[in-house]
This record gives C-alpha cells, sequence and structure tokens, in this order.
C-alpha cells in the first residue's frame, strides 16, 4: 500500500530524511519509533503531500505522491491524525468534525450530520457534538481529531504521537481505538510514537529511525529483543549507549 524508496529532505542544511526507505502492506498498522530529529513527522507530512521532498519517491496505492489530479483523488482517502487534535477553537465538535466534508466534499447537510454521528460514535463519543474544544480533556480532542479523520472514510490512517500527553488509562482507549480502525475498517496505518508500551501494543510490524533512515524493521517482538544497540538502547529506555544528548545539537530539531 505504501512505499518510500531513497527519500531525502533537508532543512537549513539539516539531512533530516537521509535515503529513508520504507514498506507498508495493505491492512498492516506500522508503527515508527525513533528520538526527535529522526524525521518520524517529516516523513508523515511527505506521505501526507504537505511537504515535499528533496527527492525519492513515494507510492501509495502505486500512484506516486506528486502533485496531479491522480494523486489528488488518493490524497482524499488519506487521514492525518495530528499530535495536539489541531481543533478549530471558535467551532464546536460536529463543526470541527465535519469540516473536512465542507472542503472536500458535495454532500447535503442530512449527509454530513449523518458522517459526523457516525464518526464520533466510532470513538466513542456520541452525542456531543455541541461541545466547545475548551471543555475537552486531552484525550477526547484526540479521538474528535481522529473523528474527522473517519468523516473521509479513509484508506489509510496517520497517527502523529497519538498517546502523547495523556494519562495511561486514555492512553489504552486510544490504543483500543487504533486496533478498532484495523479491524473494523480495514485501514492501514501508520503510528509515529515514543511510548514503547503504545508501540508493542498497536504494531503489526515496526520500523525504527535514526539519522534519517529506518536502521530497523520487523515484528514487535523482534524489535524488543535486537541485539543493535541503537535500537536496544531506545527500546529500553537506558541513557548509556551509542545514543547521546548532544544528537539533537547536530542533527537538529525537526521531528
Amino acid at each position: 500500500m505504501i512505499e518510500i524508496v531513497d527519500l531525502y529532505k533537508t532543512f537549513d542544511k539539516v539531512h533530516v530524511l537521509n535515503g529513508l526507505n520504507l514498506h507498508v502492506r495493505e491492512g498492516e498498522t506500522k508503527v515508527v519509533i525513533g528520538r526527535s530529529g529522526a524525521g518520524k513527522s517529516v516523513m508523515l507530512k511527505s506521505l501526507a503531500g504537505i511537504l515535499r521532498p528533496d527527492s525519492g519517491s513515494i507510492r501509495i496505492g502505486g500512484v506516486a505522491v506528486a502533485r496531479t489530479r491522480e494523486f489528488e483523488e488518493v490524497r482524499r482517502h488519506i487521514g492525518l491524525v495530528f499530535q495536539g487534535g489541531a481543533l478549530f477553537d471558535s467551532l464546536d465538535v460536529g463543526e470541527n468534525v465535519g469540516f473536512v466534508l465542507d472542503e472536500f466534499t458535495s454532500l447535503s447537510t442530512a449527509q454530513k450530520r449523518t458522517r459526523v454521528r457516525h464518526a464520533l460514535s466510532l470513538v466513542g463519543l456520541g452525542g456531543i457534538e455541541a461541545m466547545m474544544p475548551s471543555q475537552l480533556s486531552g484525550g477526547m480532542r484526540k479521538r474528535i481529531s481522529l473523528a474527522r479523520v473517519l468523516c473521509m472514510e479513509p484508506r489509510i490512517i496517520l497517527y502523529d504521537e497519538p498517546t502523547s500527553e495523556v494519562d495511561p488509562v486514555t492512553a489504552d482507549a486510544i490504543q483500543r481505538l487504533i486496533i478498532a480502525m484495523r479491524d473494523r475498517l480495514k485501514v492501514t496505518s501508520i503510528v509515529v510514537t515514543h511510548d514503547m508500551n503504545t508501540a508493542y501494543k498497536v504494531a503489526d510490524s515496526m520500523a525504527m529511525f535514526y539519522h534519517g533512515q529506518v536502521i530497523a524493521d520487523g515484528t514487535p517482538e523482534e524489535i524488543r529483543t535486537s541485539r543493535h544497540p541503537v535500537v536496544r538502547q531506545f527500546v529500553n529506555g537506558e541513557a548509556d549507549g551509542p545514543i547521546t544528548d548532544d544528537e539533537s545539537m547536530k542533527f537538529g530539531h525537526v521531528k
């Protein structure tokens, strides 16, 4: 479903993606781990067509990611769940969820309401259309961000740190949602996370980014038991090892 080949992206002479290669099968949940600055979020934005890489290729369902009419049709079926939810504070929940329908479809008002209600029910938040973002918890904002994506009936969902800044109970609820979207809707997903509990729970396969490249790719068990010193240090959360605190100074802060 997703094929990234030899991808490069530089910001202010900092090589964020440095010959990145990644493959994701249809219906698979691929978890991507790695330190801040490894290129994870830049990869997601490149897949969504928000950023254009300097070189390399991305193909989604066999269609090249480029500013073409063919990709614009594919792009409508790619949903990006932003880390902070990215809700509009002046719009209520129903308007936030239905915003994408106003922008990208010609559905009637009644059809949009039906889609919004269904999407909110999928994430366990039915009946809160009139609430405002200021009334919501962090976990609710993340689930509403997912509901907005679900309104477009996506084939691919990209999650950027879905369990960051939430308590363990809420994190578990979000993890279950990610699994449910795969099992019920058969979507293909990429989940970017630093949370190893989330990674092991939702992943069909995992890849670790380091210095803009994939240094390990395999099943959750293969990553957990990897003998690669960088992978082992990261997944075990150890201060001692080849990963050092000054790397962010050398390789930049772009996620």
